[in-house]
This record gives structure tokens, C-alpha cells and sequence, in this order.
């Protein structure tokens, strides 16, 4: 029942979504933008693109390495069979599903991807407070990732100690299951960070792939006559994440879109912006994702 809720409220969000982008949407001003957009700019956010792919590949390299053995070209074929998994699946399902084709122990390659999207959730959230001014709840989430990032220790005993009493309630079986996922989940986690050198790479790495895509939604408006400032795509980059977040639709469509132009500001241009945007550093790898993904789980992963 819930997960039929769910998917109302998905399609309900998608419809919101489009709903609002096309009601800022003039289709002769839409049609003669994309005659003259800048081909130069577009090839310099698909540049932008590849850059991001790359280092949030690296990112998620350096701390697997720390738990286990997996070449750099398998890292790369799993993460880029991520993005078909989220056009098919929910963004957090597409991450989990994705890890299972690095091999190895699931949860502590699990926790080797988690611990580099949290060092990127402190880095967002720490820029949102500064450039954009996020307070209150934003506090509170960035409080909670950093105690998973220092307090690690502490939090697995408060899990691990819940487990056992529910175990000791009833459902023991299960419970015993859970504490041994969480257990291995804890381990690559506590692993992963012991690297000192990598764990700091990873901050500087997200700042990385953060203003990659920032600068890749400047430049797409440059392609189109649209002039936006840093300060502006920085906001509708927060915007896109935390409206894709909340809408739960595969690939976030629409609602990323929606957020990006909520940020920079709802017009034409900044429509086509949004969707070209979400093309190039999304929507094209979710194609190349396809074929990764198909070869991975049809043998030619090792190949």
C-alpha cells in the first residue's frame, strides 16, 4: 500500500513538475533559441560532463581500494551503470543496485560509494549555508552527516544495541541478519576512512565535481543567451538535487528541471537550459549506463 502511495505522489510530482516548466515555456522564443545556441558552449558543458563522471568515479575508487581489490575499469562500468539504473528505478535503489556490480562484499563497497556521497552532502550543505543562506533543517541534516563521519563508532553501537533488543523481543533470525550486514556495512566504512589522504582527496574531489556542475549549468545558458551568475546556478543546482530528492521519479525528470529553473529563474531559455543541462551531465549517461550495465551483467564485465 505504501509503496502504491508512493508512486502516486511520483507521478503526481513528475505532472507538478512539467506542469510548471511548460507553463514558462514560449514555443517561438524556445525554437528560436535552440537555432542559435552556441555549439562552443555545449561542448564545453559536455567537457565539464565528462569531468564530473570521472572524478565521482575516483572518488568512489579511492575509498573501495581501502576494502577491497577492484580495477578502476570496473568502478567505471558500475558507476556508469548507475544512471541507467536510476531511469529505471528510484535515484536511492539505482545507487544500491549499482554497487552489486563492482563485486566483492556488497556492504563494504556499499560503504565505500556511502562514505564518498556524504563527504559531497558536507561539502553541498557547507556551500548552501555560505552562498545561499539554508538554515535550520539544513543544520540539523549537516549535523547528523557530520556525527556519521566522526561518531561512526558510537552510532554503530547505538544500531547495533537496537538490533539486539529487538532480537531479544522476538524476530531473532532476522535481526541476527541485520546486525551482520551492519556489522560488515561498519567495517568498510571504518576501513575506507583510516586513509587519512584519501578521505581528504574525497572533500576536495566533491568540491570538484560541485563546481563542475555548477559551472556546466553557466555554461549551458551561455549557450542559449542566457546569462547566469555562479551565485544563481549554485542555487538551482541545490534546488534540482533537493527537488529530485523529494519527488522520488526515476532520474529525478522533471523535477531536477524544475528546480534548476526555480533557482536561476523561470523563463524560455532558462527551461531549455534546465533540460539540456540535465541531458548532457545526466540523461546521455543514462544511454552509455545502458550498454555498461547489459555487458556487466552478461559477462563482459572482466573483459
Amino acid at each position: 500500500m505504501a509503496g502504491w502511495k508512493r508512486k502516486v505522489l511520483s507521478v503526481l510530482a513528475l505532472l507538478i513538475s512539467l506542469g510548471y516548466l511548460y507553463r514558462h515555456t514560449d514555443l517561438e522564443e524556445l525554437e528560436l533559441a535552440m537555432k542559435t545556441a552556441s555549439p562552443e558552449y555545449l561542448l564545453l558543458a559536455f567537457c565539464l560532463s565528462l569531468l564530473t563522471v570521472l572524478l565521482s568515479v575516483l572518488r568512489w575508487h579511492i575509498f573501495l581500494r581501502e576494502v577491497q581489490e577492484t580495477p578502476f575499469k570496473k568502478t567505471l562500468r558500475a558507476f556508469l551503470s548507475g544512471y541507467y539504473l536510476m531511469t529505471i528505478l528510484p535515484p536511492s535503489v539505482g545507487h544500491a543496485t549499482k554497487v552489486k556490480l563492482v563485486g566483492g562484499d556488497y556492504f563494504k563497497a556499499l560503504s565505500a560509494l556511502a562514505i564518498g556521497i556524504t563527504t559531497e552532502v558536507v561539502v553541498l550543505l557547507s556551500m548552501a549555508f555560505v552562498f545561499v543562506g539554508f538554515t535550520k533543517l539544513g543544520l540539523v541534516v549537516l549535523v547528523l552527516v557530520l556525527l556519521s563521519l566522526i561518531w561512526e563508532e558510537g552510532l554503530y553501537r547505538v544500531l547495533d544495541s537496537l538490533l539486539a533488543f529487538w532480537g531479544n523481543s522476538g524476530l531473532k533470525g532476522l535481526t541476527t541478519l541485520l546486525r551482520s550486514y551492519l556489522k560488515r556495512g561498519y567495517t568498510g566504512w571504518k576501513r575506507a576512512k583510516e586513509n587519512r589522504k584519501a578521505f581528504f582527496l574525497s572533500f576536495l574531489l566533491s568540491l570538484a565535481v560541485i563546481l563542475l556542475q555548477v559551472f556546466g549549468i553557466v555554461a549551458v545558458g551561455r549557450a542559449f543567451g542566457l546569462e547566469v551568475s555562479l551565485g544563481r546556478a549554485l542555487y538551482g543546482f541545490i534546488m534540482s538535487v533537493l527537488f529530485a530528492s523529494l519527488a522520488g521519479i526515476p532520474s529525478g525528470f522533471g523535477a531536477n528541471e524544475m528546480g534548476i529553473v526555480v533557482g536561476i529563474g523561470a523563463s524560455t531559455k532558462a527551461t531549455l537550459t534546465a533540460f539540456t543541462y540535465k541531458f548532457i551531465f545526466q540523461y546521455v549517461y543514462s544511454i552509455v549506463g545502458a550498454v555498461a550495465f547489459y555487458r556487466s551483467v552478461g559477462g563482459g564485465a572482466g573483459k
